[in-house]
């Protein structure tokens, strides 16, 4: 018989998948949340031959919104994009885990300048980040960690599509610029329920979920540049965040063949959501 109190999770994970895409739908903070939490010896058993224990992931990011302040100009935001990058990390004696990621960008940009709305969109370039995660402090029963993690991310896009006071721009795309950096340090908190049960490791397809929330301060700087053919151009000057702090929640779904799933919502300083999946090898 099913648990009264796994139901609940269950009804929570669900209620969460419902309502992240109208919340948040800029950097992910989980997949996965705990360090070690994948179950069994990996994919390839590098783990239990080589003592090796590399995880692998795909991130999906989807950026909504987020403010931006501009030294030249008023109302600067990105207005969407999608970030898709591919991860390695290595975990380090149960408690450090650096990461490296690699992929692409797509991000659009609008601002106000002279009056007039300018609307910038990039074509979908290579992007990198370097990050690692660090457990602080582990609770046993119940199994609590507490962790923080940290990036630092680029992307130099070319830009794809322009639009100044309501009309296609005739865009000179080889002066045309949309450079982003981004960094960002989370302090966030998740605990292991352990679903259990071969059972239901059938019916549902996972081991355990691993809930988690915290709190990040991250910020942007870069440049827009939108240069017409006719050599007018926009230019929004310096950018960075409008606002610096905000907060996430997610979850993982850990399989039984050392996979794992994530879902995580961010809101505040931006609205963006990401799913992700996740391998130890």
């Amino acid at each position: 018989m099913v648990k009264k109190s796994f139901i609940i999770y269950l009804i929570a994970i669900f209620v969460f998948v419902l309502i992240a895409p109208c919340l948040s739908f800029a950097g992910t903070v989980g997949n996965s949340a705990m360090i070690s939490s994948q179950k069994g010896a990996g994919l390839f058993s590098m783990r239990r031959d080589k003592n090796i224990p590399i995880k692998v992931g795909f991130d999906a990011e989807f950026l909504f919104d987020r403010d931006l302040h501009a030294n030249a100009s008023s109302n600067a935001e990105l207005t969407g994009g999608e970030w898709y990058m591919a991860k390695i990390s290595y975990t380090m004696f149960n408690r450090f885990e650096p990461y490296v990621k690699m992929g692409i960008a797509h991000i659009k940009a609008r601002w106000t300048e002279a009056g007039a709305d300018a609307q910038l969109e990039s074509d979908s370039n290579f992007a990198w980040a370097l990050g690692g995660k660090l457990l602080v402090w582990q609770f046993d029963g119940p199994r609590i960690q507490i962790l923080t993690d940290g990036f630092y991310r680029v992307a130099d896009l070319d830009a794809e599509e322009g639009r100044y006071d309501g009309s296609v721009a005739t865009l000179n795309t080889a002066s045309s610029r949309f450079e982003l950096r981004e960094w960002q340090i989370a302090l966030l908190a998740a605990t292991e329920i352990d679903v259990g049960g071969p059972a239901r490791e059938e019916v549902l397809g996972i081991t355990s979920i691993v809930p988690y929330a915290g709190l990040k301060y991250s910020d942007i700087g870069g440049r827009l540049r939108l240069v017409h053919n006719s050599g007018l151009y926009n230019n929004p000057g310096e950018i960075e965040s409008d606002k610096n702090f905000g907060m996430f929640v997610g979850c993982d779904f850990v399989g039984p063949n050392s996979v794992l799933l994530n879902l995580e919502g961010r809101f505040i300083d931006e609205t963006a959501m990401t799913a992700g999946l996740e391998v130890l090898f």
